[in-house]
């Protein structure tokens, strides 16, 4: 699969950039920060994850970042939010040592995508904006409301995986790799129906089986396979194992990762029918997040070509070309 060339990582010394996230999903860290020759600052304390634990994981979250900066001490930092505290942590160590640090806001920190503590830290997050070299966004609206604020902002989507696949595998039994987390924004019992539709086609789901909605895996068919939470070698495998990828939301804001990564791999795309997923992903198979659609959709993305899947590719690179590009200047890279 093509590739766009990367500088490598610094693995000593200071590096030009530090990506820190706080988030249990580290990859688009990683990634980002390999694009751009730089480290991931992952911070996600093991075992911490019970809602009820939450502020101690804050609180060791916070020591791991600061103790993470002083050591890497790097040139430029990229950092996620939600949630805001390691943006305040950063925010610091910019005005402390005046080097550059841009804000990674995903469409929850701005109150959307039903998170109301974000919403309630919505001027933090106004502030932080102000102060940072750039905001990054996944769209167009979002970078206008940055910009009254007083902020810059920046459209910038997904890296390159660090992993490939080969071509999907042909088999006369067809596999769908549904990607998500159960989260709220979700249509996951659409994507049962749907299976049900699709007696003949195996559908995986991925996600942490404890998140998944009660009696979901009790009522889906025999055909659906709840794979559970992957690391990366697993998730890349299932990637290998696909036929086609859906990628489905009910927010029209989000561009999702697993989308892009579909793109990457070469992979028929079934995603949600938003005015913003159609501009991103022209090729792909759009769609209500209903049952019906759904199936239907499997069916015809089926049918895609070697053409279709390589015109998409190119699209995407360039547009991660440019994206990274103004990423680069707003981090003051050379």
């Amino acid at each position: 699969m093509p590739r766009t060339q990367s500088p490598l990582p610094r693995r000593g010394g200071r590096p030009d950039v530090v990506h820190v996230t706080w988030q249990r999903h580290g990859g688009r860290a990683e990634e980002i920060a390999h694009a751009l020759g730089g480290r991931p600052l992952h911070v996600y304390p093991a075992g911490l994850t019970r809602r009820h634990l939450f502020l101690v994981r804050y609180v060791l979250s916070l020591l791991q970042t600061v103790a993470g900066l002083v050591r890497l001490r790097p040139r430029s930092v990229i950092v996620t939010n939600p949630p805001v505290f390691p943006g305040l942590t950063v925010a610091a160590y910019s005005a402390l040592t005046r080097r550059p640090f841009v804000l990674d806001s995903h469409p929850g920190s701005f109150g959307d995508m039903g998170n109301a503590v974000a919403r309630r830290m919505l001027a933090v997050t106004q502030w932080l904006a102000r102060r940072a070299s750039a905001v990054m966004v996944t769209v167009d609206s979002y970078a206008e409301q940055v910009e009254s604020w007083g902020g810059r902002g920046l459209v910038v989507h997904e890296a390159p995986p660090l992993w490939q696949v080969p071509a999907a595998p042909g088999r006369a039994r067809r596999r769908v790799l549904y990607v998500g987390v159960f989260a709220k924004d979700e249509p996951v019992e659409e994507v049962v129906r749907a299976a049900a539709l699709l007696p003949d086609i195996d559908v995986a789901l991925t996600g942490d089986l404890d998140r998944c909605p009660p009696g979901l895996r009790e009522s889906a068919p025999a055909n659906v396979d709840f794979v559970g939470f992957l690391g990366p070698a697993a998730y890349a495998a299932e990637f290998a194992r696909a036929d086609v990828v859906m990628s489905l939301t009910t927010e029209p804001t989000s561009i999702m990762r697993s989308a892009y990564e579909a793109v990457y791999a070469r992979r028929p795309l079934v995603t949600t029918d938003w005015p913003s997923l159609r501009a991103v992903f022209p090729t792909a198979h759009h769609t209500p997040n209903e049952s019906s659609g759904l199936a239907a959709a499997v069916r015809e993305a089926l049918l895609d070509g070697p053409e279709v899947l390589d015109v998409a590719l190119r699209e995407q690179e360039q547009r991660w070309a440019e994206q990274v590009a103004g990423l680069r200047s707003a981090l003051r890279l050379g």
